[in-house]
């Protein structure tokens, strides 16, 4: 079609507005780097954050303790270990504080030895200023004196479990695994320790009579005294995991919550069993050539087992499961011994 010049100058109008209008219409609306996204874009956003935050484990976890709930960090990273070394040391974790006599336990020196765990002395009030030092983010100790909470608990998130309220050793490794985000290696752990158990008592089979009994006793302090609870000179591993017998009255303590008793020379026949562990201690003495205990019947079989110290007297985990093997190493030396003096 030819247009005519009227024409072709009405179009070119049409075509200017049109691009005016345009025009016009963009600055009206921003650019879409502006714009919010639609509704479905913004749901998906903020899937996708949820997401991520759920991905990331959580920084902390709370503990109920005697003292309340206490918030720790999920993965600690400097615990100071006041009373449960052995525990922390079973995990995997080294600590950077605890008391000596711990750091230098025969059933923990082949760990700590080497790895700088500083000495942070009595587990009281002068023990604060050294563990202020130490820059800790986790304290675990025995101490329920709310005085010294008070103080720890101003350096670091403080777990108190008081003395000799977790248990038996698998139980204490397990609190302790909780506490310190282990639980994986809390279970392996303790698979060992049972199978420590279990080997020690079948290598225990056939030496001993099922009817047999074992007395535990010990001096300190001048005094002689007789142990049935499981927290005291080896009657853990004696009685608990070896499951080895007490004697009727030591059972009867045992019964009645009673972990020792100081017993005059006189009764000392009464509480006795087929073999007898004695633990000395520092001030306390057991003489076989008395006449009183000559005529023992451990003393005559040669079933009679000095307990060192250093070695019965702690019951952490670490001391436990090295005295399920010492017990059932010395029965089965003297049964050796007791074997070939008869040929």
């Amino acid at each position: 079609m030819k247009l005519n010049s009227r024409q072709i100058v009405a179009l070119c109008t049409i075509l200017v507005l049109t691009l005016t209008l345009a025009a016009c219409g963009q600055a009206a609306n921003p650019s879409n780097k502006n714009q919010q996204p639609p509704p479905s874009s913004q749901a998906s956003q903020d899937a996708e954050k949820s997401e991520d935050q759920a991905a990331k484990p959580p920084s902390t976890r709370k503990v109920n303790t005697v003292m309340g709930e206490v918030e720790v960090p999920a993965e600690p990273k400097r615990v100071v270990a006041q009373g449960y070394l052995a525990a922390v040391l079973a995990l995997g974790v080294k600590p950077v504080g605890a008391p000596y006599w711990d750091i230098e336990s025969p059933h923990n020196r082949h760990l700590t030895e080497g790895m700088g765990i500083e000495d942070t002395g009595h587990i009281d009030l002068s023990s604060v200023e050294k563990i202020l030092s130490l820059d800790p983010d986790l304290i675990i100790t025995l101490s329920d004196d709310p005085a010294i909470y008070e103080q720890l608990s101003l350096i670091a998130p403080t777990v108190v479990f008081p003395y000799n309220t977790l248990g038996e050793a698998r139980n204490e490794v397990r609190t302790i695994g909780q506490v310190l985000g282990r639980e994986k290696e809390a279970e392996e752990w303790i698979d060992s320790f049972n199978i420590t158990v279990a080997k020690a008592k079948e290598r225990l089979k056939g030496i001993m009579k099922e009817d047999e009994t074992v007395s535990l006793m010990g001096g300190h302090n001048k005094a002689l005294y007789v142990y049935a609870g499981d927290s005291w000179r080896g009657a853990q591993a004696i009685y608990d995991h070896l499951e080895l017998k007490r004697p009727p009255l030591v059972q009867e303590m045992h019964n009645q919550n009673v972990g020792s008793s100081v017993i005059s020379l006189e009764k000392v026949p009464d509480f006795m069993g087929d073999y007898l562990f004695v633990e000395a201690g520092q001030s306390g003495s057991f003489d076989p050539s008395e006449d009183l205990w000559k005529h023992l019947s451990p003393v005559k079989n040669n079933q009679v087992f000095t307990l060192k110290s250093e070695y019965f007297w702690p019951f952490d985990p670490l001391a436990v499961k090295a005295q399920v093997d010492l017990v059932a190493d010395m029965i089965i030396e003297r049964h050796k011994e007791n074997q070939a003096n008869t040929k």
